[in-house]
């Protein structure tokens, strides 16, 4: 079983007997993974603080052919996200990450572009205070790199221009129509091009920094979001809770 040492993200943990946990990481060289941190719990743990929950660790890990549990041999912190938690707001956005983490990226097979995502993100989330325009960076590029990103400037039935105005979704499509094809069908008009145009093609970080937020970025998310939670194929817990405070 060889040793091997991989940058990690840590989505959740889990209780494991009386003294272990059970962490799922999203690793930079392993892609996502479940491993057993034995002795996690005690109050001495070689562990302390690193398996804190979206903590940024160098993680030892023992790697096993065919198996789904791995086993931890420690873990160092590299950067904590433990004092976003203050803010409830900021809290839930950090916990939909982890969720959406734990449902669209695959099992072993690393993504270092989505991996970068995530630091830069919960760096924004921990920095800024923002909540909306880090989510809506996150869903933007989540959903691009993991090739089912809408065309957001033509219907998706005729190929006709939406315009400025964008067009209709319907709960469950993967994608806008127009108002003609609309006819006769219930959906929420939704404008995602502007929002993404103004700052979803540049580095969060420089965005956040030199622009105020534009119109429709709330709007926006909530549609990816709609795009991300159809493709899991399942509700996402976090997602409801955000609906009123985020």
């Amino acid at each position: 079983m060889p040793l091997r040492e991989t940058e990690a993200i840590v989505l959740r943990t889990y209780r494991l007997a009386e003294a272990d946990k059970i962490a799922s990481l999203f690793t930079r060289q392993m892609g996502r993974l479940r491993a057993v941190a034995a002795g996690a719990r005690r109050t001495k743990s070689r562990y302390g603080a690193a398996l804190e929950p979206l903590s940024h660790v160098r993680a030892f890990i023992y790697e096993r052919e065919n198996r789904d549990l791995l086993r931890m041999n420690s873990a160092e912190l590299i950067e904590s996200f433990f004092d976003m938690q203050k803010d409830y707001r900021v809290q839930l956005a950090a916990q939909y990450l982890a969720e959406v983490g734990e449902r669209m990226i695959p099992e072993r097979e690393p993504n270092d572009r989505v991996f970068r995502l995530f630091l830069a993100v919960l760096r924004s989330l921990k920095h800024s205070g923002e909540v909306t325009r880090p989510l809506l960076y996150f869903d933007y590029w989540l959903v691009r790199l993991a090739g089912f990103l809408p065309d957001f400037d033509h219907c998706q039935n005729c190929g006709r221009a939406l315009g400025e105005t964008g067009g209709f979704y319907l709960p469950g499509s993967e994608g806008l129509i127009c108002d003609i094809c609309r006819t006769g069908v219930a959906g929420q008009r939704v404008s995602v091009a502007p929002a993404v145009r103004a700052g979803c093609r540049k580095p969060l970080e420089r965005w956040i920094a030199e622009e105020k937020a534009p119109a429709g970025c709330r709007e926006a998310r909530r549609f990816l979001e709609d795009l991300i939670e159809t493709h899991a194929e399942r509700k996402l817990v976090t997602r409801a809770m955000m609906e009123e405070a985020v």
